[in-house]
């Protein structure tokens, strides 16, 4: 509930980085930019033709991916548990005349009560998920049970090996302390990458692959930049973003930044 709460209280403020004109200019331009490019190819890979297809996104978030999908012709259901979230979702979606390829749903990632079985082609999880989840096996076990016989799981997320470390790469936690980490306003949790495989795996979903991603170079956001930096307006220059990416100048790009896993309900 905490979180909730917190979302529905920053979504006005979050909606208007994530969904300005500049940003959705430039994902109508390249509807797989919403992906990071390893990403994108592991989508291509499993489901090479999203036309039509059914596509779940869980704890839809900026809502990026389900814009993506419904730009390609899929048929999308954006899930999230903050109503403000959705609400701004759903008006960007109409500004720019994608609406009708949406149904916005207000739902727990950990539930999905309102999403009947075995519906969709394709369920997605993008970046930023799984810090708000508390029960990784429930997760998993309603992914699995709305993803159709032969259905896909794909997601892409902060890799674990990045939560134990600050931004100079000196260890501040233990990688075993997954939490829950609470302050006035939030609880999370910092899952390791054993965590979310056994739990994809105990849900019956089959493994296919793995992807361990370096960070893309991006001088609008650079992976480095908090969301609360970015909302607040900080920027680094293009040789600061380069010097980001060479682990000898930054210690932290020595590590994968994204993790990306593919999996099949069979």
């Amino acid at each position: 509930m905490k979180n909730k709460i917190s979302w529905n209280n920053f979504a006005d403020k979050y909606s208007a980085s994530v969904h300005s004109d500049k940003v959705m200019n430039a994902l109508i331009k390249d509807p797989a930019s919403a992906f990071h490019a390893t990403t994108w190819q592991m989508i291509k890979t499993f489901v090479p033709d999203v036309q039509d297809k059914q596509i779940c996104i869980p704890s839809s978030g900026d809502n990026h991916a389900v814009y993506a999908f419904a730009m390609l012709g899929a048929r999308v259901t954006s899930c999230d548990i903050s109503e403000n979230q959705l609400t701004n979702a759903e008006r960007i979606a109409k500004k720019y005349g994608y609406a009708d390829n949406v149904k916005f749903i207000c739902s727990d990632t950990m539930r999905l009560d309102e999403i009947p079985n075995n519906a969709y082609d394709l369920v997605y999880t993008s970046n930023g998920v799984h810090v708000w989840i508390n029960d990784l096996k429930s997760m998993y076990r309603n992914i699995h049970r709305i993803t159709k016989p032969g259905g896909m799981y794909i997601m892409s997320e902060i890799h674990p090996f990045q939560r134990p470390f600050d931004d100079n790469a000196k260890v501040v936690k233990p990688y075993t302390d997954i939490g829950p980490f609470e302050d006035e306003t939030d609880i999370n949790f910092h899952w390791r990458l054993m965590d979310i495989v056994n739990a994809i795996v105990s849900s019956g979903l089959n493994l296919l692959h793995i992807e361990e991603m370096p960070a893309e170079k991006d001088y609008e956001w650079p992976f480095w930049i908090s969301l609360e930096d970015h909302i607040k307006g900080v920027t680094a220059t293009k040789e600061e973003v380069d010097q980001m990416h060479d682990w000898q100048h930054y210690p932290m790009a020595a590590l994968p930044n994204w993790l990306g896993l593919a999996a099949r309900k069979e």
